[in-house]
């Protein structure tokens, strides 16, 4: 079975480790920020978290192929890592009837056991650790000689398998008989707070000194932001305005313009008299629709048609109309 592994035995108990312990680091601090306080989370005393080991573990497993495909990436590990959650939540509480975590205030939740906001933060960070964090993860444990690894690998699986057992002893209430295992729990309990008060210690520093600094960005983002409001406002209202004025403009200038190709058309016709075989030959005229005075000889066209279509008689029409040339 250890052939299917993605890594050795070795390599693959290391990553876990490590990835275990980030994720407790990031459990520490998100919860240092949301509570204001320090809380050494996880199912154990040490400060290891085996769902962010097994889930980012399984991530590798599945999703190496997949780098160059971020979205596959994205929702394959937040499923993957969700999936785990929610196996890691149930057996837990059908064991035991405890909870070490609940998403029950939060929205899309399932039982409490798992919700839709911790699913896009699984994807987030698993894609993140895909690319920035596993590359110098294994890099490291390449470089390490194997008589190391060999020595991590015994100590961490040492006061794990103490750590399991004190915690599950302790929890069905027959600590005191392993009182020897007790004192080692202690000891790996104290540790492990000692390490986490040291890191909610800097984030609360942090937090404390940009705490200011955020809340005046906060500020100036609100005040930034009704002020764009209000100016798109205006904007718009002096646009709608402005193109109310232009449409008026233009109707007038259609309209002036529509009078003005009458004026001239009828200027034309007063003014060019044409025998009866001149205006049959105008009628003939072929002209572009950007030609110059266009509108006016169209208008003549039509008019000369009216008037042989209505005097097909050509003297009864040289009586009517002066046919002598300007």
């Amino acid at each position: 079975m250890i052939h299917i592994l993605p890594f050795p035995l070795d390599t693959s108990l290391v990553m876990f480790f490590i990835y275990g312990f980030i994720g407790w680091i990031v459990e520490v601090i998100y919860y240092g920020i949301t509570e204001g306080k320090f809380i050494n989370r996880g199912f154990l005393n040490g400060p290891l978290c085996p769902v962010y080991g097994i889930g980012f573990y399984c991530v590798i497993w599945v999703f190496r192929p997949f780098l160059n495909d971020f979205p596959v990436l994205f929702f394959g590990s937040a499923i993957i890592c969700t999936v785990v959650e929610l196996l890691a939540g149930v057996i837990l509480y059908a064991l035991f009837r405890l909870r070490w975590w609940d998403y029950s205030d939060y929205r899309l939740n399932f039982h409490g056991f798992i919700c839709l906001r911790f699913t896009i933060y699984w994807g987030i960070a698993c894609s993140l650790g895909m690319y920035m964090l596993h590359p110098a993860v294994l890099k490291l444990v390449n470089m390490v000689p194997k008589p190391a690894v060999y020595a991590f690998l015994g100590i961490n699986l040492l006061i794990l398998v103490i750590d399991i057992i004190v915690t599950v002893t302790a929890i069905i209430g027959f600590n005191q008989k392993v009182r020897f295992l007790s004192g080692v729990s202690g000891g790996i309990r104290k540790y492990s707070d000692k390490i986490g008060s040291s890191i909610y210690g800097t984030v609360d520093v942090i937090v404390s000194r940009t705490s200011p600094a955020v809340k005046m960005t906060q500020k100036d983002y609100n005040e930034f932001k009704k002020v764009y409001v209000s100016h798109r406002k205006a904007e718009r209202e002096l646009s709608k305005s402005n193109r109310a004025e232009e449409r008026q403009l233009l109707v007038r200038y259609a309209s002036e313009g529509r009078q003005g190709i009458v004026n001239t058309s009828k200027a034309a016709v007063d003014a060019v008299k044409l025998k009866i075989p001149e205006m049959k030959l105008a009628l003939r005229l072929k002209f572009g629709k950007d030609d110059e005075n266009a509108e006016s000889i169209r208008f003549l066209q039509q008019h000369y048609t009216d008037v042989l279509g209505a005097d097909s008689d050509e003297e009864l029409f040289e009586e009517k109309y002066d046919t002598d040339l300007l």
